[in-house]
């Protein structure tokens, strides 16, 4: 009769992201990329040689590179992390809000795929769609 309750009570207590202090920040991609085959996508950037670097990425790297539109925060993201994992009727695992964390400071300090900003962001022309052949 109250399955409400016994979801929300299923919740992680993610004191990571509590703590966190850009959790309020908006993230949005700014690398070029293209689709290497239906299931990856490539990051591309010319490298100081003048020749093309691409860099292909793990699924969290890619899932959340592609999420990155700019306007969402990150405690928003982990909102609808949480609801993707139920809506496919997997546990949500404790530590999901530092795992997201951690990939998302990936992207954006080891990769330069993606930056933070105080307040919505539209994605630049360049970095919306993928590249086009």
């Amino acid at each position: 009769m109250f399955s409400f309750l016994k979801k929300k009570k299923d919740l992680p207590e993610f004191d990571f992201i509590k703590s966190y202090s850009d959790k309020e920040k908006y993230f949005v991609r700014i690398k070029k990329w293209n689709w290497l085959n239906p299931e990856q996508i490539t990051l591309l950037e010319k490298g100081v040689d003048g020749k093309i670097k691409m860099t292909t990425m793990n699924y969290w790297l890619q899932e959340m590179f592609l999420d990155a539109d700019g306007q969402k925060t990150i405690l928003d993201y982990l909102d609808i992390l949480i609801k993707q994992f139920r809506d496919n009727k997997m546990e949500i695992p404790s530590d999901l809000d530092k795992f997201m964390v951690e990939t998302l400071l990936s992207l954006k300090t080891e990769l330069k795929a993606i930056e933070f900003s105080d307040s919505p962001t539209e994605i630049k022309n360049e970095f919306r769609n993928p590249i086009k052949e």
